[in-house]
């Protein structure tokens, strides 16, 4: 009897041995792959689709150890609804792992508030401010008007996404996926507060403790800056960042694209009289000049 056991044991370990190991199913991410360069001479990579005409175009920005292709999910609905995109390698992230010097980069390795060279406080994350604007150039030099130009950002992509938008007010609208009062020393009340006027959608979930916990403090500070009819909040069922981006909430995600100012509600005279015009304003925090970032550099407090 051990003797048949042991024989079928070894016949299946054999068959199993034999078949073919099944294919994996690579991402489909469509998009021409083009080099930008930030003011501070990173060479980033970028995936870019052009809108269709009068459409807006986005730019996709991935959160702390992501890539470009975190997009995938969101690239074949935004083409298919006439909308453009540049999704991209933020410095250290992907492909885009080469510094100015030519010496490798890896985002492990960033410094994050700490003297360097006699500035305080130097973040390579706060420098990734010079990979946004970059991004915006090349849109723009490929014919996206400024003003149609709107920015997608999650984790500290969102929190780049508001900083820049806040200074830069142009930019039409600004999405934030999995938002936090700060990543990696990157704040985002501040130019929460200077955003004023546009729409912002803020995407999270309850699931993810360490987000849904600051919600409310954003979501004060952004009813404050631009109002009731242009802040949507967007709750999905679970994960953090572009892992949110399923049916419902991309469905969520471009009915906001498509109507992001909510109906106006009558509002009592009272009310009105006792509504307060705040004079906020947002200015870079310091040590955000980029220099080139230095060797052997520790990783990241968390």
């Amino acid at each position: 009897m051990k003797t048949l056991l042991a024989a079928l044991l070894c016949a299946a370990s054999a068959a199993q041995a034999a078949a073919p190991a099944k294919p994996v199913k690579p991402l489909v991410f469509p998009g021409l792959l083009v080099d930008i360069t930030t003011k501070d001479g990173w060479k980033l990579k970028a995936k870019y689709n052009p809108a269709q005409e009068g459409r807006m175009s986005f730019l996709l920005l991935h959160g702390t150890g992501g890539r470009k292709e975190d997009w995938y999910r969101l690239g074949r609905p935004l083409l298919k609804r006439g909308y453009g995109y540049l999704a991209v390698d933020l410095r250290g992230h992907g492909d885009s792992r080469t510094a100015p010097d030519g010496k490798p980069a890896g985002w492990r390795k960033f410094i994050v508030d700490k003297d360097y060279n006699g500035i305080k406080k130097y973040n390579e994350y706060l420098n990734m401010t010079a990979d946004v604007e970059a991004g915006i150039a090349y849109l723009i030099s490929q014919g996206a008007p400024e003003e149609k130009i709107g920015l997608i950002g999650a984790d500290v992509g969102g929190n780049l996404a508001i900083r820049y938008a806040a200074l830069h007010p142009k930019v039409p609208m600004a999405a934030m996926l999995s938002p936090r009062v700060q990543y990696q020393s990157v704040t985002a009340v501040n130019a929460i507060r200077a955003y004023k006027g546009r729409p912002l959608l803020m995407m999270y979930s309850e699931a993810d403790k360490n987000t849904a916990s600051g919600i409310p403090i954003l979501q004060s500070f952004a009813k404050m800056s631009v109002g009731e009819r242009l802040l949507t909040m967007v709750l999905a069922p679970d994960e953090h960042g572009t892992k949110m981006l399923r049916a419902a909430a991309i469905g969520q995600l471009f009915d906001w694209i498509a109507n992001p100012v909510k109906p106006e509600v009558a509002v009592s005279s009272e009310a009105a009289a006792g509504a307060q015009v705040s004079t906020d304003t947002f200015e870079e925090d310091e040590g955000a000049e980029p220099l080139p970032p230095p060797q052997d550099a520790p990783p990241p407090a968390q």
